[in-house]
């Protein structure tokens, strides 16, 4: 298995045999949409210690995904378990703040998550490595899912919590 580059922002178990890596953007719909397939599909396979999740925040260059860079930039990734808690905080809530003007989302930020107003300037450096890893890995879309390296699923609106079941299940089998 290949070393996985950018895993600063991961949950489950190092020792799992299925590596998920997530490319992700917090403004992305289809992102909202993909947690929230994870979060009812995943659980059972993250505490039997058979996945680990990889969580790769992505600056894709749209401008629908500003805002989503905008919160990335922000984040303490020092302290990954409250950035993740924060990451599924805004993707739950999503609807609620993707229309805000920046200035808005900045003191959302600030308020209600305890994130710094300004960007982390340490967090240039990740926000290019994922980039440059996005490019090599050809992922042209947000989310883009790999599991153990192989890319697995571009995300599709029709996706349903028994499709990301059976890329799992399939991908275990694979393994065992």
């Amino acid at each position: 298995m290949t070393t996985i580059k950018n895993d600063h922002l991961k949950f489950g178990s190092t020792d799992a045999p299925l590596k998920l890596e997530a490319f992700i953007n917090l403004a992305c719909p289809g992102s909202a949409k993909i947690y929230h397939l994870a979060k009812e599909v995943l659980p059972p396979y993250i505490e039997n210690g058979q996945i680990e999740v990889i969580v790769k925040l992505y600056d894709k260059p749209r401008e629908e995904l500003l805002l989503g860079s905008l919160i990335h930039w922000t984040f303490d990734n020092t302290n990954p378990t409250e950035t993740l808690d924060v990451i599924g905080k805004l993707l739950e809530t999503q609807l609620e703040w993707h229309e805000l003007s920046n200035k808005e989302l900045k003191r959302l930020l600030v308020d209600k998550y305890n994130l710094q107003e300004e960007e982390r300037l340490e967090n240039v450096d990740v926000s290019l490595a994922i980039t440059a890893e996005a490019i090599e890995r050809e992922v042209k879309i947000v989310p883009t899912l790999f599991f153990n390296g192989e890319k697995l699923l571009g995300f599709t609106y029709e996706l349903e919590p028994s499709d990301l079941k059976q890329a799992v299940e399939t991908s275990l089998a694979k393994i065992s």
